[in-house]
């Protein structure tokens, strides 16, 4: 049976098909969780019982059990991904980039994608070497998005916080209690910031204490700057104190510390520089050559000896790179 064949195609097809509706069903469940979380913050002045009873918080679960098939699904794939400790890791990565999809989606996911598409694509191209390269994208891929979206977040967020410390200062140094004062710049403050105060604003009407509440945020976010206002804040309820001023004490301290970074960022580019170099130059200058001479380049790619160099050399790059990274990289 070659690549060409009509039942191969057709086969093919109806995989892409399958992982197509998967993927729909997945986006049109994140689209549901947004607009619950979204109901649950404009309407966090109601009690707990008749937001239990508003049909509207029902509407993630009533999407599932339209298909009995996916749910099921999603079942044994939370279960099997809790006794491997994966899910807790998944859902703290989810919770940092304001994902509003369960682990266990994202772990089917990404499981019937890493399966399903290398079969697809081998039996669409014949190619294996295509085919481990789609399963390294499928199984490696949706982990380091959302990795890189959850670094993008924390830097923003991180970057805001000095402002948002000062803005709340001015709030408390205007009359306003710390509740007042949050809800105030949550509604001012662009996000992830102002989305993150709206949620702190909204459990504390609930009936949460602040503390535990900003606890919970900074275990969120994931970020030690906004850890460490948190902690002075609690210092400062326990012993007394100007509060306003200790808020503008740490957000002073972080914009110092941030100017700091950029001073040695800026004196470390020429050494992070020269270690990309190292790493890029020498792959591109053998393409060209291979390009350019290809009878020059063949026995270093066909030969046991030039495969042996071939793999000397890669250790002896990736060794340099990560010295040379080891050297410029500074913490402040």
């Amino acid at each position: 049976m070659t690549a060409t064949d009509p039942m191969v195609l057709v086969f093919a097809v109806g995989i892409a098909v399958g992982i197509g509706v998967v993927l729909v069903g997945m986006l049109e469940i994140a689209r549901h969780r947004a607009q619950q979380v979204a109901e649950l913050a404009a309407d966090s002045t109601r009690s707990k019982r008749r937001r239990n009873d508003d049909p509207r918080t029902r509407r993630l679960d009533d999407a599932l059990a339209a298909s009995p098939a996916l749910r099921r699904a999603v079942e044994v794939t939370a279960d099997l991904a809790d006794r491997r400790g994966a899910l807790g890791s998944v859902e703290r990565s989810l919770r940092a980039a304001d994902v509003p999809v369960r682990p266990a989606e994202v772990i089917l996911f990404n499981v019937a994608c890493a399966a399903l598409l290398p079969v697809a694509i081998f039996l669409v191209t014949g190619s294996t070497t295509k085919a481990a390269f789609a399963f390294l994208l499928a199984a490696f891929g949706p982990l380091l998005a959302l990795k890189f979206v959850v670094g993008r977040r924390r830097k923003k967020f991180n970057a805001q916080l000095p402002d948002a410390l000062t803005t709340l200062a001015g709030s408390l140094r205007a009359g306003r209690s710390i509740g007042q004062a949050m809800e105030v710049i949550s509604r001012e403050l662009a996000d992830p910031m102002g989305r993150e105060l709206r949620k702190v604003v909204a459990e504390v009407r609930l009936g949460r204490s602040l503390h535990e509440t900003l606890e919970d945020a900074a275990d969120r976010v994931s970020s030690e700057d906004f850890r460490w206002a948190v902690l002075a804040m609690q210092i400062q309820a326990e012993v007394g104190g100007n509060l306003a001023e200790l808020l503008d004490q740490v957000a002073s301290t972080m914009r110092e510390r941030a100017r700091m970074k950029g001073e040695v960022k800026a004196l470390t580019a020429e050494g992070r520089a020269s270690a990309l170099m190292l790493v890029i130059m020498v792959p591109a200058l053998g393409g060209a050559m291979t390009v350019m001479n290809p009878d020059y380049m063949k026995p270093l790619l066909t030969t046991s000896t030039g495969r042996i160099l071939i793999g000397i050399s890669t250790v002896m790059i990736a060794g340099g790179y990560f010295w040379m990274n080891s050297m410029v990289k500074i913490d402040v």
